[in-house]
């Protein structure tokens, strides 16, 4: 391991190694001893400002909602917005489409602005600009989407994608490590390589933030760096890594993707030094890590041995996201026997308790339209379902909602089925007229306490990950009509779940001609496409008051 801690570094052009930083940073002064610094946070303060959550990408809520047993339903969809991350910040959803780059608002997926020149994805969102990432990085006016500036790099082998935090943008391009200021593009400094004319490292992996540092990986392993001026706090020695799409970043730890293998090394944040191994879709918080392999989902504490749980979940596969103290995650199928009877929770969102591995609840897509998790914020799920942008809650307390049938009512809204405005107790009729999930979703689901099984069972295997390389990126998939289509990804994105679910099936659409809910659905619009002026919302599901009407959001058999 190496460090280089003990230098006062101004804005000024330094050479450290066969890297280069260059000025631009102003002339404030940096004690590179203080850092790594857990204190030091960097922002904004938002559930998941960035694409991967928060600018360390770890797909980490500290203080994340806790959601009811299961009890979700989708509270809007926007059609072909799910098939890349999103970032959601102030209320607004940031998501891109095949026609460009959007921006939602969050109470009822209404087009707040869209851009359809720009084709780029990972959104992140600082200040008065998101950012997003296509052949080129592109900074976008938050209040209107127009672009402010653009990067001129032309690579050859892409942009994985980019980390904005510190005032600065952070990106690997062709293997070599840019920071950027985010106010103008302006090159701040960057690193060709590190080590000696001998020995030489270029970067192969893309950014993430945390702790007043800017980590990444080279060929020899990972590295931490001072934002302002790309300092070396410390590197050192790791898994091989030729070439890897995702690394993450919590006070805690440091993990990335291994080259050829579902195996994560763990690092301490601070020091550089290993502390665990974790394995594919990864994420992790302060203490505990999560992720999965052939044979089995698991648990571990990422220092010491405090935490260790296994879910029986074989060839069964799902990137996580950690809210508070829940685990949240979409499994599907990924190779293994074909349907065996021993398979559960395949294509299920399941909630687990992150310390014992317990299953909370699990709700599959017979019952609501879930899928691979592209965000959590407030108390919201957004998922990828079918390739739409669905936001899932809580169902609302449906007694409050006007009955249609009192429109025309004029005898003193007496009827059995009006809402008791004035609080006495019209209920006696002898029937339950609730529409009231079950109690408990998680009986039919298998979830027990049986699967706190204790075992450790988390043997990495040799089986695909289809979040963390890019061998899932545009995998060709049966609809359910039987067609082939393809799956949708970013730039060598490590968090683009195709979970046999990034498919858009035509099947599962009903015309808005023949939903009779269509004209009392708020932003419910037929006709032109997303981009076009008008928002075309598949549907608003609301489970009270449908049960005549055709219900858009089932499965087609």
């Amino acid at each position: 391991m190496w460090k280089r801690r003990s230098v006062l570094a101004t804005g000024a052009a330094l050479s450290i190694g066969t890297g280069l930083a260059s000025g631009g940073a102003g002339a404030a002064e940096v004690d590179v001893d203080e850092l790594p610094d857990p204190d030091r946070d960097p922002g904004p303060d938002e559930d998941w400002p960035s694409h991967r959550g928060d600018p360390g990408h770890a797909r980490y809520v500290a203080d994340g909602h806790e959601f009811d047993e299961g009890a979700l339903e989708a509270a809007w969809s926007v059609e072909g917005a799910g098939g890349d991350p999103v970032a959601v910040a102030d209320e607004t959803v940031y998501a891109s489409t095949d026609d460009g780059v959007v921006a939602l608002d969050a109470a009822d997926g209404t087009v707040v602005w869209a851009n359809a020149d720009v084709d780029a994805s990972d959104p992140s969102v600082a200040g008065e600009t998101v950012f997003v990432t296509g052949d080129e990085i592109v900074a976008l006016d938050r209040s209107d989407g127009s672009v402010r500036w653009k990067s001129d790099f032309d690579p050859e082998a892409g942009i994985i994608w980019q980390t904005v935090a510190y005032g600065g943008v952070y990106a690997v391009v062709d293997g070599t490590l840019y920071a950027l200021e985010a106010d103008d593009g302006s090159v701040r400094w960057k690193k060709e390589s590190v080590g000696s004319d001998d020995d030489e490292h270029e970067f192969v992996a893309a950014t993430a933030a945390a702790n007043g540092a800017i980590y990444s990986v080279t060929s020899e392993g990972p590295i931490a760096l001072e934002p302002e001026t790309g300092v070396e706090l410390w590197r050192t020695r790791g898994f091989p890594a030729s070439w890897t799409s995702a690394i993450y970043a919590t006070s805690t730890a440091v993990g990335y993707d291994a080259s050829g293998s579902r195996e994560v090394g763990l690092h301490d944040a601070q020091t550089g030094e290993s502390v665990d191994i974790g394995y594919g879709q990864i994420a992790f918080g302060e203490e505990i890590h999560v992720g999965g392999g052939d044979y089995g989902y698991s648990g571990s504490s990422i220092n010491g041995d405090e935490y260790s749980w296994s879910l029986d979940v074989m060839y069964t596969y799902g990137q996580a996201v950690i809210s508070g103290e829940t685990v949240l995650v979409y499994f599907t199928r990924d190779g293994g026997p074909p349907d065996p009877e021993w398979r559960d929770y395949d294509e299920e969102l399941v909630a687990l308790n992150k310390y014992d591995g317990s299953v909370k609840w699990a709700l599959s897509r017979d019952e609501a339209p879930v899928g691979s998790i592209r965000a959590i914020s407030g108390e919201t799920i957004y998922v990828e379902h079918d390739g739409d942008l669905v936001a899932l809650r809580e169902e609302t307390d449906t007694d409050d909602q006007p009955d249609e049938s009192d429109e025309n009512d004029t005898d003193g809204g007496n009827d059995e089925g009006d809402d008791q405005q004035d609080g006495e107790d019209n209920s006696n009729t002898g029937e339950d007229e609730c529409p009231c999930p079950d109690d408990d979703p998680a009986d039919d689901n298998g979830g027990s306490g049986s699967d706190d099984s204790g075992t450790g069972s988390d043997d990495s295997g040799s089986g695909k990950d289809d979040d963390g390389s890019s061998g899932d990126n545009g995998e060709s998939v049966d609809d359910d009509d039987g067609d082939i289509v393809n799956g949708t990804a970013g730039n060598g994105d490590a968090g683009n779940e195709t979970d046999a679910g990034n498919e858009t099936d035509a099947g599962n659409e009903t015309d808005a001609e023949n939903d009779t809910d269509a004209d009392n659905v708020p932003g419910f619009t037929t006709g032109a496409g997303l981009l076009g002026g008008t928002l075309g919302l598949e549907w608003l599901r609301r489970k009270a008051g449908t049960d005549e009407s055709t219900d858009v959001n089932e499965p087609s058999e």
